[in-house]
């Protein structure tokens, strides 16, 4: 069972629907309740890897619907949303300063890990070559994260 830590509080519907209106976008059911759980926080545990079996990494921290810069949901948008992929939207981040990313075109909440090493170069639009499936659902995201050994 995955514990989520030091998360901002309970969420509102009406506090998500104002957030997806500012920004134009449309959250998936799971990833909405989270939010409205959890806001934010560090899960235990907190590894996961991609779909594919390759070793992934771990989640330093959720955004989450605040006014603090280093956890803002809306500060992480905006500086990334024209260096990810369109469609997708940051919900989280490796120690690295990778991201967690989540499709936000369809209804299900496809979960990604965005390689910043890797991203597109200045001028150029974001593609798939450094993102990578990590989970079909932000709920199989949340279940399958483990204890990484050390």
């Amino acid at each position: 069972m995955t514990l989520i830590h030091d998360s901002k509080g309970v969420v509102s519907e009406q506090e998500i629907v104002n957030l997806e209106n500012k920004l134009g976008i449309y959250f998936p059911k799971d990833y909405r309740e989270f939010l409205k759980k959890n806001n934010g926080g560090y899960p235990d545990p907190d590894g996961f890897d991609f779909s594919n079996g390759d070793d992934g990494s771990s989640i330093d921290r959720f955004f989450s619907i605040s006014d603090s810069k280093n956890e803002s949901i809306i500060e992480y948008y905006s500086n990334y949303k024209n260096r990810i992929p369109k469609g997708y939207f940051p919900i989280a981040k490796d120690p690295g300063d990778n991201l967690i990313i989540i499709d936000i075109n369809h209804d299900k909440s496809i979960v990604y890990f965005w390689d910043h090493e890797s991203e597109a170069e200045d001028g150029d639009i974001p593609g798939m070559d450094n993102v990578h499936l990590i989970a079909s659902s932000f709920t199989e995201f949340i279940v399958n994260l483990y204890e990484i050994e050390i």
